[in-house]
Protein backbone atom coordinates (compact mmCIF):
# COMPACT_ATOMS: atom_id res chain seq x y z
CA UNK A 1 0.00 0.00 0.00
CA UNK A 2 1.07 3.57 -0.94
CA UNK A 3 0.52 5.81 1.96
CA UNK A 4 -2.03 3.29 3.00
CA UNK A 5 -4.61 4.93 0.30
CA UNK A 6 -3.87 3.48 -2.88
CA UNK A 7 -3.61 -0.55 -3.59
CA UNK A 8 -0.28 -2.26 -4.43
CA UNK A 9 -1.65 -2.89 -8.03
CA UNK A 10 -2.89 0.46 -8.14
CA UNK A 11 -6.28 1.83 -9.01
CA UNK A 12 -8.61 0.90 -11.90
CA UNK A 13 -9.16 3.71 -14.24
CA UNK A 14 -13.11 4.36 -12.84
CA UNK A 15 -13.66 5.88 -16.72
CA UNK A 16 -12.89 2.22 -18.17
CA UNK A 17 -14.65 0.94 -15.13
CA UNK A 18 -17.96 2.70 -15.68
CA UNK A 19 -18.15 2.10 -19.23
CA UNK A 20 -17.57 -1.56 -18.94
CA UNK A 21 -20.33 -1.80 -15.80
CA UNK A 22 -23.06 -0.47 -17.28
CA UNK A 23 -23.05 -1.44 -21.32
CA UNK A 24 -19.68 -1.83 -22.10
CA UNK A 25 -17.85 -1.01 -25.78
CA UNK A 26 -21.22 -1.94 -27.62
CA UNK A 27 -23.15 0.75 -25.74
CA UNK A 28 -20.86 4.02 -26.35
CA UNK A 29 -22.36 4.71 -30.30
CA UNK A 30 -25.92 5.20 -28.50
CA UNK A 31 -25.32 6.92 -25.13
CA UNK A 32 -21.67 7.97 -25.55
CA UNK A 33 -18.79 7.69 -22.21
CA UNK A 34 -20.92 8.02 -19.11
CA UNK A 35 -18.97 11.52 -17.50
CA UNK A 36 -19.39 9.76 -13.65
CA UNK A 37 -16.52 7.71 -14.79
CA UNK A 38 -14.35 10.30 -15.85
CA UNK A 39 -15.97 12.88 -12.52
CA UNK A 40 -14.13 10.14 -10.39
CA UNK A 41 -11.42 9.76 -12.67
CA UNK A 42 -10.10 13.27 -11.79
CA UNK A 43 -10.59 13.43 -8.74
CA UNK A 44 -8.49 10.08 -8.34
CA UNK A 45 -5.92 11.78 -9.87
CA UNK A 46 -6.24 14.72 -7.69
CA UNK A 47 -7.96 17.84 -10.40
CA UNK A 48 -10.23 18.10 -6.97
CA UNK A 49 -7.57 18.88 -4.61
CA UNK A 50 -8.11 21.77 -2.46
CA UNK A 51 -12.03 21.30 -2.79
CA UNK A 52 -12.40 20.97 1.19
CA UNK A 53 -10.38 23.56 1.93
CA UNK A 54 -11.65 26.69 4.33
CA UNK A 55 -12.06 29.58 1.85
CA UNK A 56 -12.05 31.66 4.80
CA UNK A 57 -8.22 30.87 5.22
CA UNK A 58 -7.42 31.90 1.73
CA UNK A 59 -6.37 35.10 0.35
CA UNK A 60 -8.62 36.96 -2.26
CA UNK A 61 -5.94 36.19 -4.89
CA UNK A 62 -6.07 32.77 -3.61
CA UNK A 63 -9.93 32.41 -3.67
CA UNK A 64 -10.31 34.48 -7.36
CA UNK A 65 -7.77 31.84 -8.57
CA UNK A 66 -10.02 29.02 -7.11
CA UNK A 67 -13.13 30.39 -8.62
CA UNK A 68 -10.99 30.40 -12.56
CA UNK A 69 -10.31 27.46 -11.71
CA UNK A 70 -13.56 26.07 -10.69
CA UNK A 71 -15.30 27.97 -14.17
CA UNK A 72 -12.47 26.46 -16.16
CA UNK A 73 -13.18 22.97 -15.03
CA UNK A 74 -16.96 23.73 -15.99
CA UNK A 75 -16.23 24.83 -19.31
CA UNK A 76 -14.54 21.69 -19.84
CA UNK A 77 -17.29 19.39 -18.68
CA UNK A 78 -20.30 21.45 -20.98
CA UNK A 79 -17.53 21.42 -23.99
CA UNK A 80 -16.85 17.20 -22.99
CA UNK A 81 -20.66 17.06 -22.94
CA UNK A 82 -21.55 19.21 -26.15
CA UNK A 83 -18.76 17.31 -28.15
CA UNK A 84 -20.94 13.87 -27.09
CA UNK A 85 -24.26 15.33 -27.88
CA UNK A 86 -22.84 16.14 -31.29
CA UNK A 87 -21.28 13.14 -32.24
CA UNK A 88 -24.04 11.06 -30.84
CA UNK A 89 -26.42 13.43 -32.99
CA UNK A 90 -24.65 12.03 -35.99
CA UNK A 91 -24.74 9.18 -35.23
CA UNK A 92 -28.49 8.39 -34.54
CA UNK A 93 -29.22 9.86 -37.21
CA UNK A 94 -27.52 7.46 -39.45
CA UNK A 95 -28.89 4.47 -37.76
CA UNK A 96 -32.35 5.56 -38.81
CA UNK A 97 -31.28 6.68 -42.13
CA UNK A 98 -32.03 2.48 -43.08
CA UNK A 99 -35.67 3.76 -42.34
CA UNK A 100 -35.52 7.36 -43.49
CA UNK A 101 -34.13 7.00 -47.07
CA UNK A 102 -35.68 3.77 -48.07
CA UNK A 103 -39.56 4.18 -49.68
CA UNK A 104 -42.21 4.25 -47.00
CA UNK A 105 -43.42 1.00 -47.64
CA UNK A 106 -44.50 -1.80 -45.22
CA UNK A 107 -41.09 -3.73 -46.08
CA UNK A 108 -39.49 -1.05 -45.39
CA UNK A 109 -41.23 -0.70 -41.99
CA UNK A 110 -39.94 -4.97 -41.47
CA UNK A 111 -36.91 -4.68 -42.36
CA UNK A 112 -35.70 -1.79 -40.21
CA UNK A 113 -37.93 -3.47 -37.44
CA UNK A 114 -35.76 -6.77 -37.79
CA UNK A 115 -32.58 -4.81 -37.75
CA UNK A 116 -33.31 -2.66 -34.67
CA UNK A 117 -34.39 -6.40 -32.94
CA UNK A 118 -31.25 -8.08 -33.68
CA UNK A 119 -29.61 -5.78 -32.29
CA UNK A 120 -31.41 -5.47 -29.45
CA UNK A 121 -30.98 -9.51 -29.08
CA UNK A 122 -27.47 -8.80 -29.15
CA UNK A 123 -27.31 -5.75 -26.43
CA UNK A 124 -29.57 -7.03 -23.83
CA UNK A 125 -26.44 -9.54 -23.32
CA UNK A 126 -24.70 -6.33 -21.73
CA UNK A 127 -23.59 -5.65 -18.38
CA UNK A 128 -26.90 -3.43 -17.54
CA UNK A 129 -27.71 -4.17 -21.15
CA UNK A 130 -31.72 -4.43 -20.11
CA UNK A 131 -31.85 -1.85 -18.08
CA UNK A 132 -29.94 0.74 -20.47
CA UNK A 133 -31.76 -0.74 -23.83
CA UNK A 134 -34.80 0.32 -21.79
CA UNK A 135 -33.92 3.65 -20.66
CA UNK A 136 -32.60 4.41 -24.34
CA UNK A 137 -36.07 2.85 -25.18
CA UNK A 138 -38.30 4.94 -22.65
CA UNK A 139 -36.42 8.24 -24.10
CA UNK A 140 -36.52 7.55 -27.84
CA UNK A 141 -40.60 6.88 -27.64
CA UNK A 142 -41.24 9.76 -25.64
CA UNK A 143 -39.32 12.08 -27.73
CA UNK A 144 -40.68 10.48 -30.81
CA UNK A 145 -43.99 10.79 -29.52
CA UNK A 146 -43.89 14.37 -28.51
CA UNK A 147 -42.99 15.46 -32.20
CA UNK A 148 -45.36 13.12 -33.74
CA UNK A 149 -48.65 14.94 -31.30
CA UNK A 150 -47.64 17.50 -32.46
CA UNK A 151 -48.48 17.27 -36.21
CA UNK A 152 -51.16 15.21 -35.65
CA UNK A 153 -53.35 16.33 -32.83
CA UNK A 154 -55.23 19.85 -32.60
CA UNK A 155 -53.67 22.33 -31.80
CA UNK A 156 -50.35 19.96 -31.01
CA UNK A 157 -52.15 18.53 -27.54
CA UNK A 158 -50.61 15.70 -28.17
CA UNK A 159 -47.05 17.00 -28.13
CA UNK A 160 -48.00 19.04 -24.89
CA UNK A 161 -49.47 16.02 -22.96
CA UNK A 162 -46.01 14.17 -23.71
CA UNK A 163 -44.11 17.22 -22.62
CA UNK A 164 -45.40 17.46 -19.39
CA UNK A 165 -45.17 13.34 -18.97
CA UNK A 166 -41.48 13.73 -19.49
CA UNK A 167 -41.19 16.57 -16.86
CA UNK A 168 -43.19 14.60 -14.42
CA UNK A 169 -40.66 11.42 -15.62
CA UNK A 170 -37.69 13.77 -14.93
CA UNK A 171 -38.92 15.29 -11.58
CA UNK A 172 -39.39 11.40 -9.95
CA UNK A 173 -36.49 10.12 -11.77
CA UNK A 174 -34.35 12.68 -9.81
CA UNK A 175 -36.01 12.34 -6.51
CA UNK A 176 -35.55 8.49 -6.88
CA UNK A 177 -31.84 8.95 -7.60
CA UNK A 178 -31.19 11.30 -4.34
CA UNK A 179 -33.38 8.54 -2.26
CA UNK A 180 -30.93 6.15 -3.48
CA UNK A 181 -27.63 8.08 -2.38
CA UNK A 182 -29.34 8.71 1.15
CA UNK A 183 -30.11 4.99 1.67
CA UNK A 184 -26.44 4.31 0.67
CA UNK A 185 -25.15 6.93 3.13
CA UNK A 186 -27.53 5.59 6.07
CA UNK A 187 -25.54 2.49 4.60
CA UNK A 188 -22.24 3.52 6.03
CA UNK A 189 -23.25 4.76 8.80
CA UNK A 190 -25.09 1.80 10.19
CA UNK A 191 -21.73 0.42 9.14
CA UNK A 192 -19.40 2.65 11.13
CA UNK A 193 -22.04 1.91 14.27
CA UNK A 194 -21.69 -1.53 14.01
CA UNK A 195 -17.67 -1.18 13.78
CA UNK A 196 -17.67 1.01 16.81
CA UNK A 197 -19.65 -1.89 18.64
CA UNK A 198 -17.86 -4.49 17.53
CA UNK A 199 -18.85 -7.32 14.96
CA UNK A 200 -18.11 -10.52 14.11
CA UNK A 201 -16.23 -11.13 10.94
CA UNK A 202 -19.67 -12.52 8.89
CA UNK A 203 -21.63 -9.90 9.84
CA UNK A 204 -19.13 -7.20 9.07
CA UNK A 205 -18.69 -8.90 5.13
CA UNK A 206 -22.58 -9.01 5.06
CA UNK A 207 -23.27 -4.85 5.54
CA UNK A 208 -20.15 -4.08 3.59
CA UNK A 209 -21.41 -6.04 0.85
CA UNK A 210 -25.39 -4.37 0.92
CA UNK A 211 -23.55 -1.47 1.33
CA UNK A 212 -21.40 -1.99 -2.11
CA UNK A 213 -24.28 -3.10 -4.00
CA UNK A 214 -26.24 -0.02 -2.90
CA UNK A 215 -23.45 1.79 -4.12
CA UNK A 216 -23.61 0.49 -7.46
CA UNK A 217 -27.46 1.16 -7.07
CA UNK A 218 -26.77 4.40 -6.56
CA UNK A 219 -23.98 4.91 -9.36
CA UNK A 220 -26.33 3.16 -11.88
CA UNK A 221 -29.56 5.90 -10.89
CA UNK A 222 -27.26 8.83 -10.99
CA UNK A 223 -25.51 7.07 -14.63
CA UNK A 224 -29.26 6.28 -15.95
CA UNK A 225 -30.17 10.10 -15.35
CA UNK A 226 -27.22 11.38 -16.76
CA UNK A 227 -27.88 9.47 -19.79
CA UNK A 228 -31.40 10.36 -20.60
CA UNK A 229 -30.60 13.90 -20.59
CA UNK A 230 -27.88 13.66 -23.04
CA UNK A 231 -30.49 11.08 -24.85
CA UNK A 232 -33.15 14.23 -24.88
CA UNK A 233 -31.01 16.63 -26.34
CA UNK A 234 -29.62 14.49 -28.95
CA UNK A 235 -33.32 13.50 -30.01
CA UNK A 236 -34.36 17.05 -29.92
CA UNK A 237 -31.55 18.06 -32.07
CA UNK A 238 -32.07 15.11 -34.71
CA UNK A 239 -35.60 16.17 -34.76
CA UNK A 240 -35.32 19.77 -34.96
CA UNK A 241 -32.46 19.63 -37.62
CA UNK A 242 -33.39 22.82 -39.56
CA UNK A 243 -31.06 21.63 -42.74
CA UNK A 244 -33.73 18.66 -43.10
CA UNK A 245 -37.37 18.81 -44.57
CA UNK A 246 -40.27 17.97 -42.53
CA UNK A 247 -40.86 15.06 -44.49
CA UNK A 248 -37.60 13.88 -43.60
CA UNK A 249 -38.13 14.64 -39.47
CA UNK A 250 -41.12 13.02 -39.19
CA UNK A 251 -39.49 9.91 -41.14
CA UNK A 252 -36.91 10.41 -38.40
CA UNK A 253 -40.06 10.59 -35.89
CA UNK A 254 -41.83 7.35 -37.11
CA UNK A 255 -38.36 5.60 -37.03
CA UNK A 256 -37.31 6.81 -33.66
CA UNK A 257 -40.68 5.32 -32.06
CA UNK A 258 -39.82 2.14 -34.10
CA UNK A 259 -36.68 2.02 -31.92
CA UNK A 260 -37.74 2.86 -28.67
CA UNK A 261 -40.87 -0.14 -28.88
CA UNK A 262 -38.31 -2.52 -29.70
CA UNK A 263 -35.95 -1.47 -26.77
CA UNK A 264 -38.57 -1.11 -24.12
CA UNK A 265 -40.16 -4.55 -25.42
CA UNK A 266 -36.49 -6.29 -24.36
CA UNK A 267 -36.61 -8.56 -21.42
CA UNK A 268 -33.97 -10.77 -20.36
CA UNK A 269 -32.96 -14.42 -21.02
CA UNK A 270 -33.02 -14.95 -16.99
CA UNK A 271 -35.45 -13.48 -15.21
CA UNK A 272 -33.53 -10.83 -12.39
CA UNK A 273 -34.29 -7.54 -10.80
CA UNK A 274 -32.79 -4.19 -11.96
CA UNK A 275 -29.16 -4.89 -10.35
CA UNK A 276 -29.74 -7.76 -9.33
CA UNK A 277 -26.04 -8.70 -11.08
CA UNK A 278 -24.36 -5.79 -9.11
CA UNK A 279 -22.11 -7.90 -7.67
CA UNK A 280 -20.98 -9.91 -10.58
CA UNK A 281 -21.14 -7.21 -12.91
CA UNK A 282 -18.83 -5.39 -11.07
CA UNK A 283 -16.39 -7.59 -10.48
CA UNK A 284 -16.03 -8.68 -14.19
CA UNK A 285 -15.48 -5.27 -15.49
CA UNK A 286 -12.62 -4.84 -13.14
CA UNK A 287 -11.32 -7.53 -14.32
CA UNK A 288 -11.67 -7.36 -17.74
CA UNK A 289 -9.72 -3.64 -17.20
CA UNK A 290 -6.83 -5.27 -15.53
CA UNK A 291 -6.84 -8.81 -13.67
CA UNK A 292 -3.84 -7.72 -11.44
CA UNK A 293 -5.53 -4.52 -9.72
CA UNK A 294 -7.57 -3.89 -6.60
CA UNK A 295 -10.89 -2.26 -6.72
CA UNK A 296 -10.58 1.57 -6.22
CA UNK A 297 -13.35 1.62 -3.98
CA UNK A 298 -11.87 1.05 -0.61
CA UNK A 299 -8.76 -0.12 0.08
Amino acid sequence: MESGLKPDGGFVDPEEFFKQSFGGDRFVDIIGEISIGRDMRDALGGNGEGDNVDESMLTDTEKAAREASKAASERERLAVREKRVQTLVQKLTHRLSLYVDNPATPETTSRFQTVVQLEADDLKTESYGVELLHAVGFTYSLKAKQYLGKQETLFGLGGYYHSMREKGYIFGETVSTLRSALDLQNSFTELQKAEEKGLDAEMRVKLEEQAALKGLQAIWKGSKLEVEGVLRDVCDRVLGDSNAPKPTLRRRAEALKIVGAIYESVRPDEPFTEGANTNRQSTDAGQRENPNRKSYSRA
